[in-house]
């Protein structure tokens, strides 16, 4: 019994119609035939009861239904991973999401369809602060990164593709008083502890935001934080107020309240890497979230 044979009782087992499986096989219902009685002699078994009108399994035929489709599936997965080897599509694919970024609705029908399309490749995943991304893509450590568009659009060598636009929100707790409105002037802040990202994590975010509250009149009272999950913290903490994007985790969170505010960046989600990266994994998994992306509505102009 040979795989082509295989893979005719497993369609005719299928179907449980000669006739639409002869179809499926693009052959005639004849030959199929011919081909079921050679398998069934040459097994000794019967496989199929045939009458007129209907076509069915045998218990013999069940057994050797179910198990010969673990067999022909693994076989095809062998031959998928020796082509994959060939192609050098194996080895290791390293991915950085920004620190405090919502990705599960986006990241796991892409990494399941990439799984499923090359299964030699280990994915690593990670979170990583603005500059920590950069830096990580510029050395190799990361081969693609999940980040905002502000901080990676005039970043030397880095090409990247916006994946879903975003917009700046002011982020406060719901026992706040400014939390019983929907949107807010950043002059409205005046007088509020502002919690901003420091300039070692990232050069563009904290001035995009004090450039914008001076163009209102008024330089904020800042508090610097290390990292944009120290920002969080501290948000929750009740020690002042922050920016974040559409996308920051804790847009769900039930005592934060994300209110509407003049535009100071553009925070899109992007997926961002380096130029020269010879990884021959990153161009299919980078086909792979183009074509989910564009499913769910994603995929913008404004690649670089």
């Amino acid at each position: 019994m040979n795989l082509l044979q295989i893979h005719y009782f497993l369609t005719t087992a299928s179907c449980l119609s000669f006739t639409q499986a002869a179809d499926l096989l693009y052959i005639t219902q004849p030959a199929l035939s011919r081909q079921i009685t050679a398998i069934e002699k040459e097994l000794n078994l019967q496989l199929f009861v045939r009458t007129s009108r209907t076509v069915k399994l045998t218990p013999a035929g069940h057994v050797l239904f179910e198990e010969l489709q673990h067999v022909y599936n693994d076989y095809n997965l062998a031959v998928e991973r020796a082509h994959n080897a060939q192609r050098g599509l194996t080895g290791r694919l390293s991915i950085g999401v920004l620190d405090g970024t919502r990705v599960d609705d986006l990241l796991p029908p892409v990494i399941a369809q990439f799984i499923r399309e090359y299964p030699c490749v280990e994915l690593s995943l990670s979170y990583h602060s603005f500059n920590s991304l950069a830096s990580l893509l510029y050395d190799g450590g990361l081969d693609l990164a999940f980040t905002l568009f502000f901080d990676i659009k005039d970043r030397y060598m880095l090409r990247f593709q916006i994946l879903e636009r975003g917009r700046d929100h002011i982020a406060l707790l719901r026992t706040h008083p400014l939390a019983k409105r929907d949107s807010i002037h950043l002059r409205d802040l005046k007088n509020e502890p502002f919690i901003i990202v420091g300039y070692n994590d990232s050069a563009v975010s904290p001035k995009l935001i004090l450039e914008a509250c001076q163009a209102q009149g008024f330089t904020p009272r800042v508090r610097f934080s290390p990292s944009i999950q120290t920002s969080m913290l501290w948000l929750q903490a009740g020690l002042g107020v922050a920016m974040l994007d559409s996308r920051n985790i804790l847009r769900t969170n039930p005592h934060i309240k994300f209110l509407d505010v003049d535009q100071v960046s553009d925070p899109s989600l992007t997926a961002a890497w380096h130029q020269d990266n010879t990884s021959p994994a990153l161009p299919a998994f980078l086909r792979i979230l183009e074509q989910v992306t564009q499913k769910q509505g994603g995929w913008h102009d404004g690649a670089g």
